[in-house]
């Protein structure tokens, strides 16, 4: 894809992502409110216009993070989901979900897991999407009770994902989020398969 792009638009988006980079370094070890925008700048190597030019606030740097998880989902989508094992699929999904957030980092996660933050509304997003296929699939093979809709399964447990993110972030990331999802999401499966 990126062959196609002009050496304008190839320097523009490195641009971004130095400005992207250098924001989530300084968020994770000095906190999102902590850091300015002239900090982030100075950091990435550019001017504060041209912070303005791809980001409107910090807040655009949040948003930055969902698109990314979204591509870094929708690069796993086609693994997850020739996986015939069910319950080993959405395991790896929920493995994939913890890597993410422990990717972003303690820090830069409580402040993304707040009540002002409305993208996790968003149920249209490609990551959310993979896992209502996962469970549509594993309906549709009689491997999952279907009593429910996918969706409504598929977010039920992703509002149990979120809780653990969350009660991960009260701990300040004392414990491994990764191991933990795993064993949390090994037992509450075996409510939603058949045996």
């Amino acid at each position: 894809m990126n062959r196609n792009l002009t050496s304008r638009q190839t320097h523009g988006l490195k641009t971004k992502n130095s400005i992207y980079l250098a924001a989530v370094e300084l968020m994770k070890t000095q906190g999102f409110h902590n850091v300015t925008i002239g900090e982030i700048s100075k950091k990435a190597g550019v001017s504060v216009g041209a912070f303005y030019h791809y980001f409107k606030s910090k807040n655009d740097i949040l948003a930055e993070i969902y698109h990314r998880a979204n591509e870094f989902f929708e690069a796993q989508a086609d693994r997850l989901l020739a996986e015939p094992d069910i319950s080993a699929a959405i395991i790896s999904y929920f493995n994939l979900y913890a890597k993410q957030n422990v990717s972003t980092g303690i820090d830069f996660t409580k402040q993304l897991y707040s009540t002002g933050n409305k993208l996790f509304l968003n149920t249209d997003r490609p990551m959310l999407k993979i896992l209502y296929e996962i469970i549509r699939r594993g309906q549709e093979s009689g491997k999952l009770f279907s009593d429910q809709s996918a969706d409504l399964i598929a977010d039920d447990l992703i509002v149990a994902a979120r809780g653990m993110v969350f009660d991960w972030c009260l701990h300040d990331g004392e414990y491994d989020l990764e191991l933990r999802m795993t064993q949390y999401f090994s037992h509450v499966i075996a409510y939603i398969v058949r045996s």
